[in-house]
């Protein structure tokens, strides 16, 4: 589990009670995501009318689209830097103070128009990113009166932890979300924007700067970029159980990798193992498909108990700023360095899940709840990620639960009325979705606002 978690939780359900008095104070220095209260949900498999979409752009072709500067398409997909571009001086604040000046190119996206007010938002990115290489990601939103937002910055991501390497060259920069740029706007907590009262943008543009070193000639990657975008909807909305549409048991053939085999390994990441819920199931997810970490990676990470790939992860999706491993984006951006096309977005029901079951395709899924609330997990949480690998004949989900104490323990099956209604009324359906090119997606469901 991860209980930093409950701090998104809390101050996302303050903002929502309080913006429209102006009465809500975030405490200087807290740092928290946001997690809205829940989704509007009819019984039956066409889910809810709940407006959620997902704006992507993916490759080259897609990110055409945008406009860009001192970018030119790879070889590989996607964009590098051209030349030297424009520079910049950044100081890595977890880092040893010295100022680095890097060489950077933009892509912007086209205005998206979403139809509705945008109340929260969460953007992701696929990217690659060499040693001494980052990209940041900023959103923005255009208001009912035609202004414009301040751009915020969503997320600076590097894939790697090399932070001074042995030949002197620059280093990696601390993985980091951005904490201070709550404004009359809108809060920002960690990895999502949420909108003030009076303030909701109808339209919003994502961009992304690429960055390297001053000189050098190496360049990250960037491959696509998804934006979700939704309605605010109180708890009341939600009003029961989806219908169970697969008709027939389906389980995937995912891993179970247990978070609590973990506990207390590298206490410099939270503590260790029993709050890495989010990367422990983003590896299930991973290594379903056949992908893992080179093993020379492993080398040198001590895990007693085995699946030193658990730390790792852990690791390489660590929010500084955070001080966490549940930064949704930065797990969808760790998955994608394994090959994988990756995004966060949130899902209606379980009946919308039941469509990337039937593809093949496991889920990573955030929860919350009180134990009477879901008695059959055993466990109380203030946030939880888990493994959506199926369904039983009788439509109740079977989840790969981190929170176990063996990997042979980590199969679980929970009711479906229990399991849909905390994760619809906890996180309004947060969902990783990670899968391999040949692996496609399913279609969306007609007559909703398409979410993948």
């Amino acid at each position: 589990m991860e209980a930093d978690v409950s701090i998104r939780r809390d101050l996302r359900t303050r903002a929502f009670a309080l913006a429209a008095t102006g009465a809500l104070v975030v405490q200087a220095g807290v740092v928290a995501s946001a997690v809205p209260a829940a989704s509007a949900l009819e019984a039956g498999p066409a889910a809810s009318d709940n407006q959620i979409t997902l704006t992507a752009w993916d490759g080259y072709g897609e990110l055409l689209a945008g406009k860009s500067s001192n970018l030119r398409p790879s070889a590989r997909g996607g964009l590098v830097l051209r030349g030297a571009g424009d520079t910049v001086e950044y100081t890595d604040p977890f880092g040893d103070g010295t100022p680095v000046t890097y060489e950077t190119g933009r892509w912007t996206s086209p205005v998206v128009e979403t139809g509705y007010s945008i109340d929260e938002s969460v953007s992701s990115w696929n990217a690659r990113t060499p040693t001494g290489t980052w990209v940041e990601i900023e959103f923005r939103g255009r208001k009912a009166d035609g202004t414009w937002t301040k751009w915020f910055v969503m997320g600076r991501w590097a894939s790697g932890d090399e932070f001074a390497p042995a030949n002197g060259s620059v280093g990696d920069i601390h993985r980091t979300s951005v904490n201070g740029q709550t404004d009359a706007d809108a809060y920002l907590f960690t990895d999502t924007y949420v909108a003030k009262s009076g303030h909701e943008p109808d339209a919003f543009q994502t961009r992304a700067t690429l960055y390297r070193p001053e000189g050098t000639a190496v360049s990250p990657r960037l491959e696509s970029v998804s934006t979700m975008t939704n309605e605010y909807l109180p708890d009341s909305h939600y009003t029961g159980t989806s219908d169970f549409t697969l008709g027939r048991e389906v389980e995937l053939d995912v891993p179970r990798f247990s978070q609590n085999i973990h506990t207390g390994e590298y206490p410099e990441f939270g503590g260790g193992g029993q709050v890495w819920c989010s990367p422990t199931s983003s590896t299930m997810v991973i290594y379903s498909y056949g992908r893992e970490v080179p093993p020379a990676e492993l080398e040198g990470i001590e895990a007693p108990n085995g699946d030193p790939q658990v730390d790792y992860a852990a690791m390489h999706t660590w929010d500084y700023a955070y001080e966490g491993a549940g930064n949704w984006p930065f797990n969808a951006a760790y998955a994608s360095t394994f090959g994988l096309e990756s995004f966060v977005t949130r899902l209606r029901s379980l009946a919308e899940a039941e469509k990337f079951i039937k593809a093949g395709i496991p889920l990573v899924l955030s929860i919350n709840f009180e134990e009477e609330e879901m008695p059959e997990a055993g466990y109380g949480t203030n946030g939880h990620l888990v493994t959506l690998i199926g369904f039983t004949a009788d439509g109740d989900p079977i989840i790969n639960d981190p929170n176990k104490a063996s990997n042979e323990a980590v199969r679980s099956v929970y009711t479906r009325e229990n399991f849909e209604r905390v994760w619809q009324t906890s996180t309004d359906g947060i969902t990783y979705v990670y899968h391999p090119h040949d692996v496609k997606l399913p279609r969306n469901l007609p007559g909703v606002t398409p979410n993948w």
